[in-house]
């Protein structure tokens, strides 16, 4: 009868003695399979471990991605909203300037309603990320129109401060206060009594009383002047120049720039004059203009109709 055991013999060393041991055979492969199986599920751990890593680093490469996207979308669209306003503001800025804005040229590019833009917003809603190839063409479409923008309020800075050099050069408040006592136009001469062209008007008030600068400028000429007296010329650019006669004294020389609202003189009655007053002239193009007609602060100087002229 064939054995049912194995016989394992253990010797520790020389002097020692032999051990015996009986191993049964169903033992054995019990054990055998049980090491087998214990090594295949070691291999599967391994590889769900390796596999699982991978797929752990796979997602998080798509979370890093979406999240990028989902930041770039958020951008892209903040820019829209942005270049949206810009671009009325720019319009608002025009129309109270009095400026062109051209129907077919750059500024009338871009806008918030383009094909791009509505697949962001459609990506955004339905939380899925933009397709990539649209994004670059969306940016450079973005990138454009801020270059458009850039140059557009480039032109509109320009511009205006054209008009606010015409503006601040264009003499609109009155160089002093007091009352009107001659007019602009022809009238009956106070010496000779006969009608002549009266180039400007007679602003009548005491001797001292100061007298400003009703524009930005340079002063032409600043001195004695005939019949005149003592007179200041000033000179705004754009062909405006105003002057200023029977001054009791000036406070600025000839090259000299000044600001409106600087002290140019004092009101006087040098030259031919009845009484202290400021004959106060405007010219555009070397021509005589009624300064009544450029004054933003009619307040400041009354009117006494067609009162005698102090001239």
């Amino acid at each position: 009868m064939a054995k049912k055991f194995y016989t394992v013999l253990v010797l520790p060393d020389v002097s020692s003695e032999i051990r015996t041991f009986h191993i049964a055979k169903r033992l054995l492969v019990a054990l055998a399979a049980a090491a087998s199986l214990v090594f295949v599920a070691f291999l599967f751990f391994i590889y769900q471990a390796v596999s699982l890593n991978g797929h752990m680093l796979e997602l998080r490469k798509l979370r890093l991605a979406a999240s990028q996207q989902a930041s770039l979308m958020q951008k892209t669209n903040r820019l829209e909203t942005e270049l949206g306003a810009l671009r009325e503001f720019d319009l608002r800025l025009r129309t109270a300037a009095g400026l062109e804005m051209k129907e077919n040229s750059f500024l009338a590019t871009g806008g918030a309603d383009t094909l791009s833009s509505r697949t962001l917003m459609v990506a955004a809603v339905a939380h899925q990320a933009p397709p990539t190839d649209n994004l670059p063409m969306e940016l450079d479409r973005l990138s454009h129109e801020m270059n458009n923008r850039t140059r557009s309020f480039q032109e509109l800075i320009d511009q205006l401060e054209a008009k606010r050099s015409v503006l601040a050069s264009t003499p609109t408040i009155w160089p002093v206060k007091g009352w009107l006592t001659a007019g602009f136009g022809y009238r009956r001469s106070p010496f000779t009594g006969l009608r002549q062209m009266h180039e400007g008007v007679d602003i009548s008030n005491s001797v001292g009383t100061r007298v400003i600068a009703p524009a930005d400028g340079m002063v032409s000429y600043a001195g004695p002047l005939g019949g005149f007296g003592n007179v200041v010329s000033l000179d705004h650019g754009h062909n405006i120049s105003t002057f200023y006669a029977h001054l009791q004294q000036h406070k600025v020389s000839q090259g000299q720039r000044i600001k409106r609202g600087d002290l140019i003189a004092l009101v006087g009655t040098t030259g031919r004059a009845t009484g202290p007053h400021l004959h106060y002239e405007i010219q555009v193009n070397g021509s005589p203009v009624n300064p009544s007609k450029y004054v933003i602060d009619p307040e400041a100087v009354k009117f006494l109709g067609d009162g005698e002229s102090a001239e």
